[in-house]
């Protein structure tokens, strides 16, 4: 969510039932601009908030060159400090992440107990062995940075031809973007996720035949497994809105305004993951 419309995105997202108190929005409103100025970022963004037991985790990030390979992650117990993630790197973390079993308390230090999945050996179709199950140490902070990465690389969403990219390989806003008409935006072929393309070039593009290089790049979410059945699509205002929600990550939201450069995206959840999408069919 842009801090340039902060309040009027977080108004169009009431629609996934979830929102901010009038006092957190003009708490982290302000704070963000600080954090902006003093950053010298080129934008700045609300990600989003993940639910704990004694403090919430707000998340922040913003960008100086590239607003893909660039962006660098906040997070505030008390909207109004903010502290920078860590970089994870470690597979394991991720691994870790993913099958913890508690949910987030709210102190970044507190370090917990995992247990990873064990590692089968197999040669010619045949388990020969079963090594032990792994147990590493998580530090809730590193958990916080990872579930993070992991929501915006499977559910940050942007509409087709709001990002553009650079003769150079920069990513940028795309500031000629004038919005999606009424044709396009209930296509979920015109969003695409919002992170580093995982398709080659040549994958996306073949998709359309009115391709173009600067702004075709991305993956675009209706190729997500499951096949439709990872986002949903609705109209609201006499359908003048799109919101799509995740379904694989429950409480990540995403807006836009027909005719209109104005979208965004919120995460307000839990940071679990929805294992039982596919039963809900």
């Amino acid at each position: 969510m842009n801090v340039e419309y902060f309040s009027e995105g977080l108004e169009c997202l009431m629609y996934c039932g979830r929102k901010l108190s009038p006092e957190q929005r003009i708490l982290i409103e302000n704070s963000l601009i600080v954090l902006l100025q003093e950053n010298r970022f080129s934008g700045m963004y609300f990600w989003g908030r993940i639910t704990a037991i004694k403090n919430d985790y707000y998340i922040a990030f913003g960008y100086t060159t590239d607003c893909l390979k660039d962006r660098k992650y906040f997070y505030s117990v008390d909207q109004y400090q903010w502290q920078l993630l860590p970089f994870v790197q470690s597979p394991k973390i991720f691994q870790a992440t993913v099958l913890a079993p508690d949910p987030f308390i709210g102190d970044p230090s507190l370090q917990t107990y995992v247990k990873l999945d064990p590692i089968f050996n197999i040669v010619a179709n045949q388990v020969i062995s079963i090594s032990n199950p792994e147990v590493i140490k998580l530090k809730e902070e590193e958990r916080l940075a990872a579930i993070v990465f992991i929501i915006s690389e499977e559910s940050a969403i942007c509409p087709r031809g709001a990002l553009y990219k650079m003769v150079d390989g920069r990513v940028i806003p795309n500031q000629m973007f004038r919005g999606l008409n009424d044709l396009q935006i209930e296509n979920l072929s015109y969003y695409q996720l919002y992170r580093l393309p995982r398709n080659d070039l040549k994958t996306n593009l073949s998709k359309r035949s009115d391709y173009n290089y600067a702004i075709d790049f991305l993956d675009t979410i209706d190729g997500v497994i499951p096949l439709n059945q990872a986002f949903t699509l609705n109209m609201q205002r006499n359908e003048r809105i799109a919101i799509i929600k995740s379904c694989v990550w429950l409480g990540m939201t995403f807006f836009h305004k027909l005719n209109s450069r104005k979208h965004g995206f919120v995460y307000l959840g839990d940071g679990r993951k929805n294992f039982d999408l596919l039963f809900m069919y």
